[in-house]
C-alpha cells in the first residue's frame, strides 16, 4: 500500500500539477483507509462500504465522508488504469446526497433597520449612496456583480434594468419610483462616469470588496450581527420576502435570472421553514399548560 501510495503522490504531481496540500490532503485520507481496512487480501467494495460505515458512526460529516469517497475514488482508479489491481473496487460507490441549505434570510424588520441605518452615514452623498445600494440589491434581487457593473445605459426609461447576468444572459428587471428618484439625485453628483457607482476613477467602478465593506458597516450602524449580512443575504431577502407577500414562482425565478426553477423554489421553502417556526412558537396547542 505504501508503495502504491507513493506512485499515487507521484502522479498527481507529475499528471496533474497538484498542489503540495492537495497531495498531502489526498495521502492522509488513504492512510486513515489503510489503518481501518485489512489489506491482507483484494480490496473489495464490501470493504469500502464497511469502512464508510465506520466513518458514519464515527461522527463525520457528510462533506468530510465525501472528500474521503473522492479521495478513495481518484487512488483506485489510478491503480486500475496502471494494472495494478484487476477491479476497481469504487466503481459502484456513489457520493452520498447532501440537503440544500437554506440560506440565510433578514427578516422585513431587519431591513426597516437597515433603511434607518443608511440615514446615519456622515455625508448626504454617502447616504445616497447606501439607499441606492440597498434598494437595487433589496429592492430588485441583484448580485453584487451585477450591482458594480451597473452602467448609466443600463436603465430603460428609469422603469427597469437592464441586466446581463451569468452567461451573460440577459434579463429586465423592474425597478420602483424610489430607486428612480434616487437614481435622479445620484447621477446630479456623478455625470462624468458611465458607471453608476464610480471608483475613486471615475472610468472605473466601485469593487465587490468596497461593497461588503459599506454593508457591514451599515449593519453595525443598524445593531444587526454582521455575520448575518451580504450583498448575497440582500438578495435571498428580496426572493423570500416577495414571495411571502404573494409574488409567483415564475416572476422571481425571472428577475433572479435563474435558469432552472429548482433554484427559486428554494425560497418557497425558506417560507414554509418560517411558518412552521410561527406555529411552533404562537399556536396555543404548543404552549405548555401551566399547572392548577
Amino acid at each position: 500500500m505504501h508503495k502504491y501510495l507513493e506512485l499515487f503522490a507521484e502522479s498527481l504531481k507529475s499528471e496533474r500539477n497538484a498542489s503540495t496540500n492537495t497531495v498531502q490532503s489526498y495521502i492522509l485520507d488513504l492512510e486513515d483507509f489503510e489503518k481501518k481496512v485489512s489489506l491482507s487480501h483484494a480490496i473489495t467494495t464490501d470493504d469500502i462500504a464497511e469502512y464508510l460505515k465506520e466513518l458514519d458512526s464515527r461522527g463525520y460529516k457528510v462533506s468530510s465522508i465525501k472528500r474521503k469517497i473522492s479521495s478513495l475514488k481518484q487512488f483506485f482508479k489510478f491503480l486500475y488504469a496502471e494494472e495494478l489491481i484487476d477491479k476497481n473496487p469504487m466503481a459502484f460507490i456513489s457520493q452520498p446526497k447532501t440537503g440544500r441549505a437554506l440560506p440565510k434570510i433578514l427578516s422585513e424588520s431587519d431591513i426597516e433597520k437597515l433603511k434607518v441605518a443608511a440615514k446615519c452615514m456622515p455625508t448626504y452623498e454617502e447616504q445616497l449612496r447606501m439607499d441606492l445600494i440597498l434598494y437595487l440589491l433589496y429592492g430588485s434581487g441583484l448580485r453584487v456583480s451585477e450591482l458594480i457593473s451597473l452602467k448609466v445605459s443600463s436603465f430603460v426609461e428609469n422603469k427597469f434594468i437592464r441586466i446581463f447576468g451569468k452567461g451573460r444572459k440577459e434579463r429586465i428587471v423592474p425597478v420602483t419610483s424610489k430607486v428612480s428618484a434616487l437614481l435622479a439625485e445620484w447621477r446630479e453628483l456623478h455625470q462624468d462616469s458611465q458607471w453608476i457607482f464610480p471608483s475613486v476613477d471615475p472610468s472605473r467602478h466601485i469593487t465587490r470588496q468596497r461593497i461588503f465593506q459599506l454593508i457591514k458597516q451599515m449593519a453595525r450602524l443598524s445593531g444587526i450581527d454582521v455575520g448575518k449580512i451580504s450583498p448575497h443575504v440582500l438578495r435571498h431577502a428580496f426572493a423570500t420576502h416577495i414571495l411571502d407577500h404573494g409574488a409567483d414562482l415564475l416572476s422571481v425565478k425571472k428577475m433572479l435570472g435563474h435558469r432552472d426553477i429548482a433554484t427559486t423554489e428554494i425560497y418557497t421553502h425558506v417560507s414554509k421553514s418560517r411558518l412552521k417556526e410561527v406555529v411552533n412558537k404562537f399556536h396555543p396547542l404548543q404552549k405548555k399548560q401551566k399547572p392548577t
